[in-house]
């Protein structure tokens, strides 16, 4: 097996009970942790749980660790230091992604929780700014579409009690 196709398998079910509800799909939720942590083979995720990259803003209460980001401004790709969220566990990282979205109303104003698919949602997180990496949701797409990550929206969807 491979890196990745052990990520998704350790943590489906996370991922799946963190979305469960909220009107994120578990693909694209799956696809950005893929991608957000290299697999899980960030350090970010390795060692400070976070497996979406989550910044540390100033009202955030947690630990904060920084470390070295490729950011993309005006079209040109720089690397800078920056604070990142640090968690306990990665439960509280995919917790966390969640309340972070919930939290910051762009992502409601440009319709991340009401997209119809997960690759209207992609398009959406891109268009609220949630990377500055112009191919974000491009990217999350192909990791939907190469990783067969929709089923973990059916399982979603049969999970409804």
């Amino acid at each position: 097996m491979s890196e990745r196709t052990d990520y998704i398998k350790k943590f489906s079910t996370m991922v799946v009970k963190a979305a469960k509800g909220t009107g994120l799909f578990p693909s694209l939720f799956m696809a950005q942790a893929i991608l957000e942590s290299g697999n899980g083979q960030s350090s970010l995720a390795k060692i400070y749980n976070n497996h979406f990259g989550i910044k540390a803003t100033p009202d955030w209460k947690g630990k904060v660790v920084r470390m070295s980001t490729r950011e993309v401004f005006n079209g040109n790709e720089v690397y800078i230091k920056d604070g990142f969220r640090w968690y306990e566990d990665p439960a509280d990282s995919f917790k966390d992604r969640v309340k972070f979205l919930q939290e910051n109303s762009r992502y409601k104003k440009n319709g991340v929780f009401t997209a119809k698919s997960p690759e209207e949602q992609a398009d959406a997180l891109q268009k609220a700014g949630y990377a500055t990496d112009p191919n974000y949701a491009s990217t999350l797409k192909m990791l939907i579409s190469k990783n067969k990550l929709k089923e973990l929206d059916s399982i979603s969807d049969k999970k409804k009690d």
